[in-house]
């Protein structure tokens, strides 16, 4: 069987991506077999840190971690029977965010590397949404919702973390301050680009 594909979709709070997944996820059923997944996970660890919001940034990058090697090991067999694996949100995340600092906290970039390296697998593509935060910020306002992951100046460290995990791993950039059509023209041409040679 043919192998199959990994792409990860990353981003600040209200860049876009999860809506931009919606489009691509409904493009890729046309004409090849698609999962759509996210971390963190619906699984036992995900949703224990879905519901502990006041964890150490340690504690909180070890869950991830932990419920990312589980993930990985779905990926891996998901890509291996041939499908196109969308993924909103992977190793980078918790590097960008953790490694920020929130009330005067944080979680050491290099660690928490050092820990992602042993449990993931590479992206065929990671596309980066990258949108300036008070933008962003004022999607997520909109929606009438808010995290606490949702402040001006702990998502401009998150971003700008995110601009060099980008050139460290070669993300696509993608501007996500243009139009939903525009954003989804762009990503999914880069998609294209690793399904177009499968059997339509």
């Amino acid at each position: 069987m043919r192998k199959g594909f990994f792409v990860v979709f990353e981003g600040i709070d209200g860049s876009g991506k999860s809506s931009c997944i919606d489009s691509v996820m409904k493009e890729l059923e046309k004409y090849t077999d698609a999962v759509r997944t996210s971390e963190p996970t619906k699984g036992k660890i995900g949703m224990l840190i879905r519901s502990s919001p006041e964890l150490l940034p340690d504690t909180e990058a070890l869950l991830f971690t932990a419920d990312r090697a589980e993930h990985t090991a779905e990926i891996k067999k998901w890509v291996g029977d041939g499908k196109t694996v969308i993924c909103d949100r992977y190793f980078a995340s918790t590097v960008a965010y953790q490694s920020s600092k929130l009330n005067g906290r944080s979680a050491d970039r290099r660690w928490l590397l050092t820990m992602n390296n042993k449990v993931i697998i590479q992206p065929d593509l990671t596309l980066l949404f990258d949108i300036d935060p008070e933008k962003g910020l004022e999607r997520v306002e909109s929606r009438g919702s808010k995290s606490k992951f949702e402040r001006l100046e702990y998502l401009r460290e998150v971003r700008s973390n995110y601009l060099e995990l980008a050139k460290r791993y070669g993300f696509v950039i993608i501007d996500a301050s243009r139009s939903k059509e525009d954003v989804f023209d762009d990503a999914m041409q880069h998609i294209s680009k690793l399904v177009r040679h499968m059997d339509l």
